[in-house]
């Protein structure tokens, strides 16, 4: 019997890259890393779904991210990813002698608060922009810079 996927953590990186590279191909990203911080969330995540489970994360997490390397904020972690603050656990930096692209990071940063504040609000999106500390036209206007203006929750709240 394979032991599960949480207590091979040598598996994980490549397991991680191979699905990686897959789905990059596979919806036409240029998606080529993943941050060492949502790796080591990945490392610290029980993996329920074992092996299965972290290909649909990964499978999500390419789908969502708009940067050249996913984030933390791109993962879906269903146990403990819900109520961690991650832009505050960040670690200093994920640049790499290879790069990043700081427009990119940022904006996802900014993406990741404007749709955890209009959870938090249930979907109230002037609730949203209060609790952001920004105006309603800034926070229309960060939601659509960040392309999730037509979400799932209805904009006359």
């Amino acid at each position: 019997v394979m032991p599960p996927l949480r207590k091979r953590e040598g598996d994980l990186e490549l397991l991680c890259r191979f699905f990686l590279e897959k789905y990059s191909n596979e919806l036409g990203k240029d998606i080529k890393k993943i941050s060492a911080y949502a790796i080591d969330l990945l490392k610290n995540y029980s993996f329920p779904g074992n092996v299965r489970e972290l290909e649909n994360i990964i499978e999500r997490s390419v789908a969502l991210e708009t940067s050249n390397i996913i984030l933390p904020e791109s993962l879906t972690l269903s146990d403990f990813h819900r109520d961690m603050n991650i832009a505050n656990q960040r670690r200093q930096t994920d640049l790499t002698p290879e790069g990043i692209d700081l427009d990119s990071v940022i904006a996802e940063i900014e993406r990741g608060y404007l749709l955890k504040a209009i959870e938090m609000c249930n979907g109230s999106r002037q609730k949203a922009a209060k609790l952001l500390g920004i105006s309603m036209r800034s926070f229309r206007y960060r939601l659509e810079k960040s392309g999730n203006e037509k979400m799932k929750y209805p904009s006359n709240h």
